[in-house]
């Protein structure tokens, strides 16, 4: 098997904003590898650090300390005295206002990293052509850009990112100023233009759906530090840290106390207010721990009869019930907890109604209740 190698590498990053009693620490030793060809997505809430990481490596932020390396040279170095600016750096980047001229035509607007570098006009045509056939804008080479769709004036500024072959590039919240319909249509866009050029991507947003729909990996941040790094599926599917669960996605979150961790294919068993349940653990859990158990609202079985299983099945009173086409979306009381549940369209739903819940041991996450910041280094071997 082929070793892995790195395109982007951050060691420790750490980022100050401000001064004396005004300064706010923005980066808390913020270290990742990023796989050359990969599209890799920095996701999390306003203000979680994931923008100024970004920035970092476009060399648009000066970090405080730490290291970032762009195909195995160094454009940062704190130790080293190293700061290599963003006009020297291989990057291409697309930003969230996209920045179209408006009284460029489309090949001149993708041209001109090119023409203020003075290339000769042949070359410059060339690679215009080229890089406009790859994002689908062949033949609107002299449209005005204000004549332009949302998704066009997008395409645009992805080929004017790659004009210049870039190693890496950065994508900005790219589709934040779309509507939600072209907003999905261009997730399928960047994934498909990612994947037919291969050069690794790195992609900022806190729209969990993007993040999931387009990443090979997402490294989940908050308060300025790393929480979890894994494939949209590892971290939807089995979350090691509770922020994750709550932050991708919709969870429904029981606490308890961890009885026994299981082990050889047994579930691990927890105590709680509804009763003996069954989960997976968390690799971080301990026997005597206070838990949560996590799980998904569409993992959640809802039956009318009491079934003969056992095993993770409650009682309760239907709440409230929504229509939304491909499901029901419901409200369920247990206890004095209400559970959100996905169930299928064609299942009848009364408010008020007495229904049993199954709680598929598969898919319930027992994670740390307490969930301290940072990443381990259990998370980053992926």
């Amino acid at each position: 098997m082929a070793e892995k190698r790195f395109m982007v590498q951050i060691q420790n990053l750490e980022k100050f904003f401000g001064e004396d009693r005004e300064r706010v620490h923005v980066l808390k030793g913020v270290s990742l590898d990023i796989p050359e060809g990969s599209l890799y997505t920095f996701l999390g809430p306003s203000g979680c650090g994931k923008t100024t990481t970004l920035r970092c490596v476009a060399g648009l932020e000066r970090p405080d300390g730490g290291k970032i390396s762009i195909d195995g040279k160094a454009v940062f170095s704190a130790g080293e005295r190293v700061y290599i600016p963003t006009n020297k750096r291989p990057i291409g980047m697309v930003f969230q206002s996209y920045a179209i001229w408006p009284h460029m035509t489309v090949s001149e607007n993708v041209a001109y990293p090119l023409t203020i570098q003075h290339r000769p006009k042949a070359e410059i045509k060339k690679r215009v052509g080229d890089v406009l056939k790859i994002v689908g804008l062949q033949g609107l080479e002299d449209r005005p850009a204000p004549k332009l769709s949302g998704g066009q004036q997008q395409r645009v500024a992805f080929a004017r990112a790659l004009i210049n072959e870039p190693k890496v590039m950065l994508l900005d919240e790219p589709l934040s100023n779309l509507d939600a319909k072209l907003r999905e249509q261009m997730r399928f866009e960047i994934k498909a233009l990612q994947r037919r050029v291969n050069i690794t991507t790195i992609y900022v947003t806190h729209d969990q759906g993007e993040a999931l729909a387009i990443s090979d990996q997402i490294a989940v941040m908050h308060g300025g530090k790393l929480i979890e790094i894994g494939t949209p599926h590892q971290l939807y599917s089995r979350p090691k840290r509770k922020f994750t669960a709550t932050f991708l996605g919709l969870t429904n979150l029981i606490e308890g106390k961890v009885t026994e961790l299981g082990g050889d294919s047994k579930s691990g068993r927890m105590e709680s207010s509804k009763g003996t349940l069954s989960f997976i653990p968390a690799p971080s859990l301990a026997k005597g721990q206070p838990v949560v158990m996590s799980i998904r609202p569409e993992h959640i079985e809802v039956i009318k009869q009491r079934p003969q299983v056992s095993e993770n099945v409650l009682e309760g009173t239907i709440k409230e019930a929504i229509f939304m086409g491909d499901a029901y979306h419901c409200q369920i009381a247990v206890g004095d907890q209400l559970l959100r549940v996905h169930t299928h369209p064609f299942l009848s739903m009364n408010i008020g109604e007495k229904v049993y819940l199954h709680l598929d041991p598969q898919s319930c996450n027992g994670l740390p209740a307490e969930d301290t910041e940072g990443v381990d280094e259990s998370m980053m071997g992926l």
